[in-house]
């Protein structure tokens, strides 16, 4: 479904659950201005479609012990379909990398990070980004505030 498809009341809907996705069915009927049964078939709906993917808690990383965000650019030795592929495989399966992209430019990917301490991330950095085959280079950034985090999407 592309955004084109998407009425007012589906980007009503979309906007309120970004904010809350616990809010119940009853109170979203309410905001929107529908009775719940058409409400609840709309949700279904976008949720059917993919419009909405998943349902997530966010969590504070400080509160879980996860207090040290760094960015990280990586380079690879060369751009082939296998060494991206190999790469990509070996971030989704680093439960520290919470955003992996590729990217166009002077770097092939860069990734979030959020580890516990600097320890872990130096131990993250040599044995398992390091030990990757392809890997020429990599730069870190470490984050010192987080100015802006939103999970929102702008809906006009």
């Amino acid at each position: 479904m592309s955004q084109n498809i998407l009425d007012a009341l589906d980007r009503q809907i979309l906007g309120i659950l970004q904010r809350d996705a616990r809010i119940p069915n009853t109170e979203l009927a309410d905001e929107i201005g529908l009775t719940p049964a058409p409400t609840l078939r709309r949700v279904r709906r976008l949720e059917e479609e993919g419009v909405i993917q998943r349902y997530v808690a966010l969590l504070d990383p400080k509160m879980v012990g996860r207090e040290l965000m760094v960015i990280v650019r990586v380079t690879l030795d060369k751009q082939t379909k296998a060494g991206f592929e190999e790469f990509a495989q070996k971030m989704q399966e680093r439960p520290e990398v919470l955003e992996c992209f590729l990217c166009l430019g002077d770097i092939d990917y860069l990734l979030k990070v959020c580890v516990p301490d600097l320890d872990a991330y130096q131990h993250f950095l040599v044995n398992t980004l390091a030990a990757i085959p392809g890997v020429r280079n990599t730069a870190s950034t470490i984050v010192v505030k987080q100015e802006k985090h939103t999970t929102s999407l702008p809906l006009e």
